[in-house]
């Protein structure tokens, strides 16, 4: 007996990856060309250069306090099904969603998502 999928497990045929929440992974000794569906490739915007301190209306905090809250990144990489984003956006995003990646391409503090998963599109206040 062949086992379906329920129709609430679909994703329309996109990329799940749900399913790796908290996943961390590093492409050694590859070099990432395109991504597919509505996945986005986000660097995070609001950490310090070594990736333990998020900067918060001017104060910073440790990484680790953080875990269930709010992020920005700017997109770096998009695939072809993208609807809302387009390169260089910065988005709002859920700390815990996506899956992290070590080092991109010679980028760090980079993160996976679908588009689905971001809140909106936003800019630096000048």
């Amino acid at each position: 007996m062949i086992k379906r999928p329920k129709a609430e497990d679909l994703n329309g045929g996109l990329a799940p990856i749900d399913n790796y929440e908290n996943s961390d992974f590093e492409l050694r000794d590859w070099e990432l060309t395109s991504v597919l569906d509505n996945i986005l490739v986000v660097q995070y915007a609001d950490v310090n250069d070594s990736g333990t301190e998020i900067k918060r209306g001017g104060l910073v905090i440790p990484i680790n306090i953080a875990q269930h809250t709010w992020r920005v990144g700017k997109v770096i990489m998009l695939g072809p099904d993208v609807v809302h984003v387009k390169l260089n956006d910065y988005v709002i995003f859920p700390n815990d969603k996506g899956i992290k990646v070590a080092n991109l391409n010679g980028l760090k503090n980079i993160v996976f998502l679908d588009e689905k998963r971001i809140f909106g599109v936003c800019k630096p206040k000048e």
